[in-house]
């Protein structure tokens, strides 16, 4: 019997081992960028420069390059979310998405708004963004 309760005390011991150095190697990187595509805010310095492509009463495009060699490969987690209350529209129709996988250089962002029964207009908004590597 002590055999077995020494056992499984090891084997609990090398899972929160393992376990702890899985969260060691991941990184999250943060980063706020306003509706005209200026970083306000990142953590670490891993945002290189955003360009805009507007297209009005559809969407905004944002390409969030990276600076080279923040990442070994491509992020392999990415989420946004819009940060913009400017205005009651983008509060309730706001939406912010990745314009799809994340890529080891940049990563695509697309603002719209959603549900509004008028013209979008511009729908180019502030959002924050996170990656984990």
């Amino acid at each position: 019997m002590g055999f077995i309760k020494t056992a499984g005390a090891f084997m609990a011991f090398f899972a929160m081992g393992s376990v702890a150095s899985v969260h060691a190697e991941s990184r999250v990187f943060t980063a706020s960028i306003d509706e005209k595509g200026t970083i306000t805010a990142q953590s670490p310095k891993w945002v290189k420069e955003v360009k805009l492509t507007a297209q009005p009463d559809y969407f905004s495009d944002y390409k969030v390059r990276f600076v080279p060699g923040a990442f070994k490969q491509a992020p392999r987690f990415c989420t946004v979310s819009v940060t913009d209350v400017s205005s009651n529209e983008h509060i309730f129709y706001g939406h912010a998405k990745l314009g799809g996988m994340p890529r080891l250089n940049y990563v695509n962002v697309l603002t719209l708004k959603v549900g509004d029964n008028k013209p979008a207009g511009d729908a180019s908004m502030g959002f924050m963004l996170m990656c984990v590597e």
